[in-house]
């Protein structure tokens, strides 16, 4: 008796194998898209200190959001003393002091999800993800609840989430 056989117990070891190459396939093709939808990474030409300070956007996109090539010198989630969940719980604490929080686990221990409350009825859903994740669980949730949903990739490179940043996109939703 084969390895294959005693895991499935079904004896059906080429549709197990089938199953398995699906797989690995959606996961390619996964991987492809990402990498497709990327934005391109430049090489940052080495500038004088002076300029450095002042980072400028790489790219800006329609609705006024940007990212940049370098750290910029406003607070975000890589020059905070602590980690990005810290971080973004910070700015939830001190910029939207009126509402409150709870926080409750994602996809995984990396991805939390937080709902934000108003007087007792539930006003947003803010999840921190990895931008490799396809998972699309919380949004529907939230959407079928009619409650607006956020989500900050927390691993994106180029994009900072600075604080100005986080504070518009939420402000934006609660008041």
């Amino acid at each position: 008796m084969g390895l294959f056989d005693k895991l499935f117990a079904d004896k059906n070891v080429e549709s197990a194998l089938n199953k398995m190459k699906e797989a690995a396939q959606e996961l390619k093709d996964a991987a492809d898209k990402l990498q497709f939808e990327k934005p391109s990474q430049h090489t940052a030409q080495p500038r004088p200190a002076a300029q450095q300070s002042a980072p400028t956007p790489a790219s800006v996109y329609p609705d006024g959001d940007s990212f940049y090539d370098n750290i910029p010198a406003e607070e975000n989630q890589y020059n905070f003393n602590g980690t990005y969940i810290q971080y973004f719980e910070k700015i939830f604490r001190e910029d939207f002091g009126a509402y409150t929080f709870t926080s409750a686990p994602g996809s995984n221990s990396f991805s939390p999800i937080y709902t934000f409350f108003r007087d007792g009825a539930k006003v947003l859903i803010v999840e921190l993800k990895s931008e490799s994740s396809e998972a699309q669980r919380f949004r529907r949730a939230a959407e079928a609840e009619g409650v607006p949903y956020l989500r900050f990739y927390y691993d994106h490179s180029g994009w900072w989430n600075t604080r100005k940043y986080v504070t518009e996109r939420i402000g934006k939703v609660l008041r």
